[in-house]
């Protein structure tokens, strides 16, 4: 019987601390535990656990045909300087995280197969083997528990939990602003905004964040983006003018990225 793949629960901010190929793991069968078997058609267990950015000849050459002239030169540089940054962001992100490994006592993982057992280690996986493994293969029970805090899991400075915690208030502005970008791309056209009608209950629930945690990301973002607030038949209804399509390409993302994708 073919599984019905869905999404894990997920506290999004993961996406800050861990290796890119977590999201392997975060597609699971409909069930709740299932045995790790179900994932080998979709999780290349041998792949590495950090994705590879490629080389800057590559970025430089991609940059280069989509210009001709004097836009190529300009985008050769940009590109040179945007992959510089990113392989910068990308070895914090590596050293970061294999210090949160050091600190659990756990081996840093370099493939996939490695990630989910570390995964299992911090207690984001409870992994359980009732002896029916059969030819030998370790093939054991998998329940996902990625929806827990990193601030509940991770061996964090108590200067480091302010710093997460500041960290995940930002993730709920952008999630928020995903949520925003969505509903404004389908409202009528007006010159340099366009205007929304929701309400706060609605929009939390699309952002995936709680009601609180929605109306202080809509103060943040007013602060950092412009977006401007008011009140509409209620304390639940809202009327949002989002500045376009300046919002549009400040938030052009579907979901939460990694660091270093946030460009």
């Amino acid at each position: 019987m073919t599984p019905r793949w869905q999404r894990a629960a997920l506290k999004p901010s993961w996406i800050r601390w861990l290796p890119c190929a977590f999201v392997y793991l975060t597609v699971v069968p409909g069930q709740s535990r299932f045995r790790r078997s179900a994932w080998t058609s979709v999780v290349p267990w041998d792949g590495s656990a950090w994705c590879d950015p490629g080389s800057v000849d590559e970025w430089v050459d991609r940059a280069r045909r989509r210009r001709v002239g004097r836009d190529a030169d300009d985008a050769e540089l940009h590109a040179r300087q945007h992959y510089a940054w990113m392989v910068r962001v990308r070895a914090t992100r590596i050293e970061l995280f294999a210090e949160m490994c050091r600190r659990s006592g756990l081996p840093v993982p370099h493939t996939v197969g490695e990630l989910l057992l570390c995964l299992a280690g911090f207690g984001l996986f409870e992994l359980a083997d009732d002896g029916r493994a059969g030819d030998g293969v370790d093939d054991p029970w998998v329940l996902p528990r990625l929806d827990r805090d990193p601030l509940d899991v991770l061996p964090l400075s108590p200067e480091e939990q302010e710093l997460e915690a500041r960290a995940q208030r930002d993730d709920q502005a952008v999630l928020v602003a995903i949520a925003v970008r969505r509903l404004a791309l389908r409202t009528r056209r007006r010159w340099r905004r366009r205007v929304v009608s929701t309400s706060l209950a609605s929009l939390a629930g699309n952002a995936g964040v709680t009601v609180e945690q929605a109306r202080r990301s809509l103060a943040d973002l007013g602060e950092i983006a412009d977006l401007r607030v008011d009140a509409d038949r209620g304390d639940d209804a809202l009327r949002l003018t989002v500045p376009w399509p300046d919002f549009r390409l400040r938030f052009p993302f579907t979901e939460l990225p990694a660091p270093e994708h946030a460009v």
